[in-house]
């Protein structure tokens, strides 16, 4: 039996780091709508070039592996090189690759990351896929997050599959899922134990204004079915409920925020390991934190993925660090 079952995209990730002197950022009124501008019709330095695998889902499953945890992938791949790296990668985490399908006609998803002041933007090529969910031994937990178009026609096969082997569903959903909705995925969220979305993404699935009314993003939520919320805000920390507890965890100020890619995966796949080893959800918070914290200090969004007992040290090296009721 698996501990975690990962089901989502995975891609090859090219990382640009970029300089004040070659990239400008301009925003706008409170530092909002901020844009990245760089010259037309010319060559832009770059500053160092990094060259990774990722995928929210591929993230989640490293994570897990390093926590511990027996892990399986399903996803896609290309007849590349990109492809049969990606696979090696997992492989060298002691990832169950058995169901990574390798599309013979297709490409390996593709992103190429600029990074700049320990923020990211992406452009994201993504192939089209036939997915179909394949016939997998038993796992305690699913973590399904970012897939393409016609990912929904497995919502059914996910829901079965948790129903015949009383596993707990994580769903993360990614750009194409949030832009689906709610409504065709309303047999999943009532199926989903935890759902993990960052700030913006919430008002965006919730169709609601901006608002720091955090109790408004989790209680519309918990609404649809999830049992769990978890809702975070960056350098502000993290927000979770059940409906009965409502927690709040600031973050470790002190860690150095190098590139932030990976930084919502590591959090929200620690989160779900934590419950899997029977946390509370303020100590799943921490160790959320904790991993998330790492993250952000390499480039790319698996190189600071830790093992269990090197996020116990974080957390015992940070006392201070403990989650509060929400106000």
């Amino acid at each position: 039996m698996y501990d975690f079952l990962s089901i989502g995209d995975t891609s090859h990730n090219v990382f640009l780091e970029m300089t004040d002197d070659t990239v400008h950022i301009n925003c706008r009124k409170n530092d909002e709508n901020c844009e990245i501008c760089f010259s037309w019709a010319d060559k832009i330095p770059v500053k160092a070039l990094h060259d990774t695998i990722g995928g929210n889902s591929a993230n989640a499953a490293v994570s897990f592996a390093r926590l511990g945890l027996k892990t399986a992938l399903y996803t896609h791949v290309g007849k590349d090189d990109q492809g049969e790296r990606i696979v090696k990668t997992l492989q060298a985490d002691n990832i169950d690759t058995d169901f990574v399908v390798t599309d013979n006609d297709k490409m390996s998803n593709f992103s190429t990351v600029i990074n700049l002041h320990g923020e990211r933007s992406i452009l994201v090529y993504h192939e089209h896929r036939h997915y179909a969910f394949p016939k997998i031994e038993p796992a305690k937990w699913i973590y399904l997050s970012s897939m393409g178009e016609g990912s929904e026609s497995i919502f059914p096969d996910i829901c079965a599959y948790t129903e015949q082997h009383q596993a707990n569903l994580c769903y993360q959903p990614g750009t194409f899922q949030l832009k689906l909705g709610s409504a065709p995925a309303a047999e999943l969220l009532r199926h989903t134990k935890v759902f993990m979305v960052n700030k913006e993404e919430a008002e965006m699935y919730l169709g609601i204004e901006k608002t720091e009314d955090f109790r408004q993003h989790l209680d519309g939520i918990l609404a649809l079915g999830p049992k769990i919320a978890l809702v975070t805000d960056g350098t502000k920390g993290a927000y979770v409920s059940d409906g009965n507890e409502y927690i709040y965890l600031g973050i470790i100020e002190e860690a150095p925020r190098n590139e932030a890619t990976g930084a919502g995966d590591s959090f929200s796949s620690a989160f779900a390991a934590a419950l899997s080893h029977g946390k509370t959800l303020g100590e799943a918070m921490l160790w959320g934190q904790a991993q998330a914290s790492s993250c952000i200090q390499q480039v790319g969004p698996q190189a600071g993925l830790l093992p269990q007992s090197e996020i116990e040290a974080i957390l015992a090296a940070h006392p201070g660090l403990q989650p509060e009721p929400m106000r």
